[in-house]
């Protein structure tokens, strides 16, 4: 098993330097403590966010301030809404990316959070975004492979003369992933051997489901080990005890709780929480087992469970990009886990077959 994190900024009362500078903290302390990846989340403006909350549209940029800093760590977004921009810019910004962190950029996409308010405001159709945004992904490969100036023919987004340069620095292009729980995405993941990136509510019913699809698609493709190509995030805070780590995240999460629903939380996960007439709360997530907090032994007992449970994959993403407790206390969770978690989850390998 490999391990990264899974950047879902959300860093409140600050400015937004500060809240680069923290997350910038995070990618060079992880790249010191071997993490492999981190995911940087794309997350637009909204309406509930105005002067409260710091958002990072533009998630290369951070990526392109952290090559400077770090020499290992592989970074990408999660996700590049593709549906929001046209493909020729979006190619271009990835082109550049990439030779600017020596092929440590990923490229992943998705169509995101279900908001109609992205599209609106770029004059866009928000029914068709599914259909704009796998037209743009093979504009964008085209816009990456092609060797000469090129026409394209698209439904969405007509294009003429169009020379696309520079090329990836990877080739024929970056490791690519995809976040959704479509069924037709999952399996063109699959068959061309993108990553799958599954977020951190998803129960491990839903990955293991996810997982089955995507691995009898690989394999017919002719892919080996498919399930290692999977990566799962999971919220993972290391403290003394269970009602410290409890303790240190309870105030913070239920402040960010405040946000998430008025965005619509609630919708996503009704079919997680047991029913409820009350508030939604911390608590209330922790006793459904969504955290995974705590000393570093129940925590590795725990994530060892629900690996079983989901059916292997093959890295574990934790949430980062949170303003939890301290930034001490968030980098000692950090060491914590990779000192004493990782190495009792490290041997474990995905090896069984798709459902």
């Amino acid at each position: 098993m490999e391990f990264g994190l899974f950047q879902n900024g959300f860093r409140p009362t600050t400015s937004a330097a500060q809240t680069y500078d923290e997350d910038l903290a995070e990618i060079v302390l992880a790249d010191q403590l071997g993490f492999k990846d981190v995911w940087i989340s794309e997350h637009h403006g909204e309406p509930v966010y105005i002067n409260k909350v710091d958002t990072l549209p533009i998630p290369e940029l951070l990526m392109c301030r952290a090559a400077s800093v770090t020499k290992n760590i592989r970074m990408g977004p999660a996700v590049k809404l593709l549906h929001l921009a046209h493909p020729l810019d979006i190619a271009l910004q990835a082109s550049i990316t990439d030779p600017m962190l020596h092929g440590r950029y990923m490229f992943g996409f998705g169509s995101g959070f279900p908001n109609a308010m992205f599209s609106n405001e770029r004059g866009l159709s928000f029914d068709d975004r599914h259909a704009r945004m796998m037209e743009s992904l093979e504009f964008i490969l085209k816009c990456w492979s092609s060797k000469e100036q090129f026409n394209w023919d698209g439904k969405f987004w007509p294009a003429k003369e169009i020379v696309a340069t520079p090329t990836p620095f990877n080739k024929p292009h970056m490791p690519m992933a995809i976040a959704s729980t479509t069924e037709s995405t999952i399996q063109m993941a699959g068959t061309r051997g993108y990553t799958s990136l599954s977020a951190y509510l998803e129960p491990a019913a839903a990955v293991k489901k996810k997982a089955d699809i995507y691995a009898r698609a690989a394999k017919a493709a002719g892919r080996t080990d498919p399930l290692k190509n999977l990566s799962v995030a999971r919220v993972i805070y290391l403290s003394d005890s269970a009602k410290d780590a409890a303790d240190d995240l309870r105030d913070a999460i239920n402040y960010e709780m405040t946000f998430q629903k008025a965005r619509g939380l609630m919708r996503i996960v009704k079919d997680i929480l047991p029913p409820t007439t009350g508030e939604v709360s911390f608590d209330d997530f922790l006793n459904a087992g969504i955290y995974y907090i705590g000393d570093p032994d129940s925590v590795a007992k725990r994530l060892q469970e629900f690996y079983e449970a989901s059916g292997g994959f093959g890295t574990l993403l934790l949430v980062s990009g949170k303003e939890w407790a301290t930034r001490e206390k968030r980098h000692r969770s950090l060491r914590l886990f990779m000192e004493h978690v990782a190495p009792k989850l490290r041997g474990l390998q995905p090896t069984r077959d798709a459902g």
